[in-house]
């Protein structure tokens, strides 16, 4: 068969002390080597690799771009450290190869066989010639071992190691190989003087990182303190912290590691307390700081990592970029973070880390600006923010949530509101199905829709899945179990939270319905009690009257003056203590306010008041009006008058709910 020529990417791989391996324990040897083949041959696949040779216990790929080379060995070591581990090296070249009588033969075979044999297991090593394709792709993190003189190869080749999150680089004082042996005479001069350069070079790097430490946390934990904004233009705070909040979220979708919700690290902006402090109020052993400065385009920001064991820093960098290139940094910083602690990452989480928000900084900047904004004006900034990119499903998930929390002027509002943030989920989970915000808002909204928790519970089961560290969707879960009566559940989902989001005013309020619907006064009290003092005499004032209706104690409510503020339960202890004159007289005031705002506090008094039909039609057109106040329905103690009622069944089965 004739010579057939052709510039290539060539990529060697080799199991380290794979006859080791062999001779101590055979069948493990077989596992290992059975997983190093199927990801290569998928991840070769994928990449457009051809498999030329396989040798077992290694082999020789090529490829037509050294981008895909390389991203082809980052996701192969990436998938052989989940178990069973397999301590693979890579080499890389590009060179010229030719084929005859259907083997490969060529120098630049040779040459990535060789830097393939001075890697240590997990790492990714290739020549220069791959560097330069690589140098301005920001993705690609590496750095230069030196030109070594390997066996074989006239010419000395500059290896380089891929430093990406998880890769680990051979020791230039314990490298070994396929390389030239040094005899005598000048070379020996030669060895000698090159040993003395990685000396200096050693020690002049020693300066330099002498104080970066090695991580001593046993738990995989951080909290990320809101970023100083250091630009001139004190109007990019906005900026600032939403570089923080998404830096975040990178880390939450890590479900190795636990991070610290962004409600909680922000109470620490511009906090005297140390770095011990903080991390002892908020149970993390690692704590991320930094500050960011924007001009124009250009945009820097530092980042540094700190053991909250002994407050040393144990990584630390400056990124000095377009600002076009946010998204890379928080990915690259997300991925150096969880190296430093030594976290498990997946295949699925690495390519979600990568994944980039939106490409249109200005759709950015919108979104951002929309996150400081009060509920009400998110609207035209989010709007704006879709106009500049449509596909932008962070900012769809936003807008559904703004328009299912808004406040209506009146009932009548409250369908055209709903329908609309049901419109912006959908759009979310379209754009953003690996999303754990998307699925989260989506499943919130399906409730508020159709007025049935158990609809919502797929898709923030979904959100969790996607993010572990998701501390909001936890709550909206456990809010849907509660309104279930899966009491049992949504405590455990409610202490998940408490760990990631520590201050959450959700999470207060969910405790508080836990308590409420569950039937527990005294715990809900007990509860009150527990809150920092500048909340607590506010809680007792707006939930004391409940404590009183779940003790059947209605005469407590009617002496209670803040218990007026809520006519519904003064209509309900006017009814209890035989006072029905004075209870259909809260009734008829609620009617002349209007009779559709307040439909469901009628039909409940009327309940009480032992008006069973009168009660059901007005329930009937608050499930019309999609009235909120129902999704509790099947738990709550307001609806016991009516619970053997043929008429309320029906509700229940309309709603689906029985």
């Amino acid at each position: 068969m004739p010579q057939q020529r052709q510039l290539a990417a060539i990529m060697f791989t080799d199991i380290v002390g794979y006859t080791a391996m062999m001779q101590e324990d055979e069948q493990s040897a077989v596992a290992i080597t059975k997983r190093y083949v199927s990801v290569l041959k998928q991840t070769a696949f994928l990449h457009g690799g051809e498999i030329l040779n396989d040798y077992g216990d290694g082999s020789l790929c090529t490829f037509s771009s050294a981008t895909e080379a390389i991203r082809c060995a980052m996701e192969i070591q990436q998938q052989l450290q989940d178990e069973p581990k397999v301590p693979l090296r890579i080499g890389l070249h590009i060179g010229e190869v030719f084929f005859e009588d259907g083997k490969i033969f060529g120098d630049g075979v040779n040459v990535a066989s060789r830097i393939q044999s001075i890697g240590v297991a997990n790492s990714i090593l290739f020549s220069s010639e791959i560097g330069s394709k690589l140098a301005n792709q920001p993705e690609f993190r590496m750095i230069s071992l030196g030109r070594f003189q390997f066996k074989n190869v006239t010419v000395p080749v500059e290896v380089f190691a891929l430093t990406n999150e998880g890769l680990l680089v051979p020791d230039k004082g314990k490298i070994e190989g396929k390389l030239q042996e040094i005899k005598t005479g000048r070379n020996k001069n030669i060895f000698i003087a090159t040993v003395l350069l990685f000396a200096v070079i050693a020690f002049f790097a020693y300066r330099q990182y002498s104080h970066s430490k090695v991580f001593t946390g046993k738990e995989k934990s951080i909290a990320v303190l809101p970023f100083e904004n250091i630009s001139n233009d004190t109007l990019q705070q906005f900026f600032s912290d939403g570089i923080t909040e998404d830096i975040i979220t990178q880390l939450s979708k890590i479900a190795d590691l636990k991070v610290i919700s962004r409600t909680s690290v922000m109470q620490y902006k511009n906090t005297t307390k140390t770095i011990r402090q903080i991390a002892r109020e908020l149970g993390v052993s690692a704590i991320l700081e930094g500050s960011v400065r924007k001009e124009g385009s250009n945009l820097r920001i530092t980042a540094q990592l700190i053991d909250a064991k002994t407050d040393q820093h144990i990584w630390a960098e400056r990124f000095d970029r377009d600002a076009s290139e946010v998204f890379a940094i928080q990915s690259e910083v997300a991925q150096r973070i969880a190296n430093q602690l030594d976290v498990k990452l997946t295949a699925d989480e690495g390519t979600r880390i990568q994944k980039k928000a939106t490409k249109n900084i200005a759709a950015y900047e919108d979104y951002l600006k929309a996150r400081k904004s009060p509920l009400r004006e998110r609207v035209p900034l989010l709007l704006s923010a879709l106009k500049k990119d449509s596909s932008f499903a962070l900012a769809w998930a936003d807008l559904a949530m703004v328009y299912s929390k808004t406040t209506a002027r009146d009932q009548a509002e409250v369908p055209y509101y709903i329908r609309k943030s049901l419109d912006a989920a959908l759009t979310a989970v379209y754009y953003g199905p690996d999303l754990s915000e998307t699925h989260m808002i989506l499943g919130d909204v399906l409730k508020t829709i159709t007025l049935n928790p158990a609809l919502s519970i797929k898709e923030l089961n979904k959100s969790i899945s996607l993010n572990p560290n998701n501390s909001e969707a936890y709550v909206y879960l456990a809010y849907t179990q509660i309104e279930l009566g899966m009491f049992n559940e949504a405590e455990q989902n409610l202490l998940k939270a408490v760990k990631l989001d520590p201050v959450s005013g959700l999470t207060r309020g969910a405790w508080f319905n836990l308590y409420l619907y569950s039937r527990k006064p005294d715990k809900l009290m007990s509860f009150i009690m527990q809150q920092p003092a500048e909340m607590r005499e506010g809680l007792i004032a707006n939930r004391k009257p409940w404590y009183f209706f779940l003790k059947d104690d209605y005469d407590s409510i009617l002496m209670n003056k803040n218990a007026r503020r809520d006519p519904m339960l003064i209509g309900i202890s006017y009814a209890k203590t035989g006072k029905l004159k004075e209870a259909g007289k809260i009734v008829d005031s609620l009617k002349a306010l209007s009779p559709l705002d307040h439909a469901f506090s009628i039909g409940i008094i009327y309940a009480w008041m032992n008006e069973k039909q009168k009660s059901m039609d007005y329930l009937n057109l608050a499930y019309r009006m999609y009235d909120y106040n129902l999704v509790k329905i099947k738990v709550d103690k307001l609806f016991d008058p009516l619970r053997l009622d043929d008429a309320f069944r029906e509700l229940l089965r309309k709603m689906e709910m029985e």
